[in-house]
């Protein structure tokens, strides 16, 4: 039976590895151990690491760098699969067992996952795509590692005959280790096996730290990475292939030579190259054409065969029997600007929950309209009123998160309420659940001006993948519950986003979370209100443009770009407020992304006028409502 291990190298770590062991321990094929190294920490890293218990165990490594303490970790490591990990970056739940799946009946081998940079920008983690070329037609990855391609650590999982074939971690590396390790194993003949599902996140640490792996610029660094290809040139003379790859090795060297900007190592550059075969004649326009075609063809691969989208999947049933009154403290917070009576109503659904162990921060964002003395008449001990300057919803949301002390995270908007067994049903609901699963959410009932109608909670289980085109969740903002651990690792609510930051926050919930839902309706969502902002148009369509910014890299993973692109010029050409340019240009582009015939009969609808649309539309309207007239009647 396989047995896995992950390895987790440590100096100094203590910011981000709860993140990480949570990560790791979370997912649907979880380690047989989880071994972190620490490397000489003068931080609280062995504490947190320590206070995970079994399977995780620290061992104390003699603080000589990464690669040193991998080797460390894999000596001690038990599993004949192992995946090293640094103690900042994050893999989510499917990652493990798409990777193990992949090397079963592989001996000497090691397979990748896709993986994105993650990056704290602002208040929230962003995942951006890797900043590396595509694959280029009929290069193997050796090549590719050469011209640039590249895994971090966290986005490989090794046999261990792969690893002990390539020789180990080189214990005198001081950059570009991974590169090394990698490159020694293809030339050595062990098999990369790279795959489309799971997905890891290299964190970028943020400005002013540096991690266990970095300096990669520094002399030092600059000679280690000269002597790794000093040695992937040596493997491939023995094995008398090094002219097959003189173009690779050349790219290689000019990338090492343009990082030499006080020409330390230029001399030494220069007589590799030598032995290397030197650069093929037109090298700069062979590579820069072999790097376009490559583009181009992973388009085509993304317009042919794209990967299908995980459907969401039930997680475990409603719970029955009687629901609970107390447990983990609750932290509930409403951000509200000029609602005082409205605010005072949503306030008094909360402490009438029948779940007790609850505090309730209202977040008052520069209130002028007597919201805090409204609020001061409430007399429950559980409330706690913070004042700030003006600031917008995701900033006061944000700071009701620093300023709460409960393991449990909920949210309500000022205008809408809860029914009163709401948090019960979901602490039920979550509280048996494994940690993997860190959002919970409910049905609501929409109160319109006229008519309030009920609808049932959406999807549940894995989410991420439908999350990215469209908002399965209604109203998470008021009938979510999150753990705290979850809104540690995808960061707060994105305070640049001009509308829509709630979807933005569950897509990177859903990243790394799953999903449970109460089905009921448990919330009521006011939609009375005129200054709702997902009424305003021009600020939610700027936003799901910054959102495609962001995502495009994700949506082309699951093949949902064109929809996507598709769904906004649909909003620029329906609305009246939209901008038929806009709307246009996005067709253009959503046809860019993936030409399809079914789409090009919609050109000449979307590039009529406005007032032809419209007519079509409800000619259309008229057709479908006399069909269904005519079905009801026989």
């Amino acid at each position: 039976m396989t047995r896995l291990s992950v390895v987790v190298p440590c100096r100094n770590g203590g910011a981000f590895l709860a993140q990480t062991l949570r990560a790791v321990l979370n997912q649907t094929r979880p380690p047989d151990e989880v071994i972190v190294v620490d490397d000489g920490s003068t931080d609280e890293s062995r504490t947190v690491a320590a206070g995970f218990g079994p399977p995780v165990r620290v061992l104390a490594g003699p603080a000589r760098g990464a690669t040193v303490a991998r080797n460390v970790g894999a000596d001690a490591a038990t599993g004949d699969r192992l995946m090293f990990l640094d103690a900042d970056d994050l893999v989510t739940p499917p990652t493990l067992a798409a990777l193990v799946a992949a090397l079963e009946g592989r001996d000497r081998a090691f397979a990748l996952c896709p993986w994105d940079r993650y990056e704290l920008e602002g208040e929230a983690w962003i995942a951006r795509p890797p900043s590396v070329p595509p694959p280029r037609p009929g290069q193997d990855l050796l090549a590719g590692w050469l011209t640039g391609r590249y895994w971090p650590p966290c986005a490989v999982l090794w046999t261990r005959t792969g690893l002990e074939a390539a020789g180990g971690w080189d214990a005198e590396s001081r950059g570009d280790d991974d590169g090394n390790l990698v490159r020694r194993a293809l030339v050595r003949g062990v098999e990369g096996v790279p795959i489309a599902d799971g997905l890891a996140l290299y964190r970028r640490a943020p400005a002013g730290s540096v991690s266990l792996s970095g300096r990669r610029f520094s002399e030092a660094g600059l000679r280690s990475r000269l002597r790794a290809l000093a040695n992937t040139v040596a493997a491939l003379e023995e094995t008398g292939r090094l002219r097959a790859y003189r173009a690779p090795l050349a790219h290689a060297l000019g990338e090492l030579a343009r990082d030499d900007d006080g020409d330390t190592v230029a001399d030494e550059i220069a007589a590799l190259l030598r032995r290397a075969g030197g650069a093929p004649p037109g090298h700069v326009l062979c590579h820069r054409t072999a790097d376009l075609a490559a583009r181009l063809a992973m388009r085509h691969a993304e317009w042919r065969t794209p990967r299908a989208t995980t459907p969401p999947s039930a997680v475990i049933p409603a719970p029955t029997g009687p629901l609970p009154r107390t447990g983990p403290l609750v932290s509930v917070v409403i951000p509200t600007w000029n609602r005082a009576a409205l605010v005072a109503e949503a306030a008094a659904s909360v402490l009438a929950q029948s779940w007790r162990d609850l505090e309730l921060l209202v977040v008052d964002d520069g209130s002028t309209d007597g919201t805090a003395d409204r609020l001061a008449r409430i007399g429950d001990p559980r409330l706690r009123v913070i004042r700030q300057g003006n600031g917008g919803v995701a900033r006061a949301r944000n700071r009701g998160v620093v300023e709460a002390r409960g393991d449990w995270i909920a949210f309500l908007d000022s205008d809408d309420l809860w029914r009163p067994e709401k948090l019960a049903r979901q602490m039920a609901m979550m509280l048996p659940l494994p940690p993997r699963v860190g959002f919970c959410h409910t049905g609501i009932e929409i109160a319109g001006p006229a008519e309030t109608v009920a609808h049932q909670a959406g999807p549940s289980g894995r989410i991420f993948d439908v999350a990215l085109l469209d908002n399965p969740v209604r109203a998470p903002t008021s009938s979510g519950l999150v753990r705290r651990e979850a809104l540690a690792a995808i960061g707060g609510f994105d305070p640049s986003l001009p509308a829509i930051e709630d979807w933005d926050w569950l897509q990177r919930l859903a990243r790394l979370y799953d999903v449970a839902a109460v089905p009921d309706p448990l919330v009521v969502y006011r939609d009375d209100g005129p200054d709702r902002r997902s009424k305003a148009f021009r600020a939610n369509m700027t936003a799901r443009e910054m959102l495609w910014r962001r995502n495009r890299h994700a949506l082309r993973r699951t093949g949902q770009a064109r929809a996507y692109l598709m769904e906004s010029a649909r909003r620029e050409l329906r609305e009246p407020e939209g901008l038929a340019r806009k709307g246009r240009a996005l067709v253009l582009a959503a046809l860019a992304e993936k030409p399809g015939r079914a789409h090009l009969a919609w050109l000449p609808y979307m590039m009529a006028p406005y007032p032809l649309r419209a007519g079509l539309r409800r000619l259309e309207a008229g057709y479908h409502a006399r069909r269904s007239g005519q079905a009801s009647s026989g």
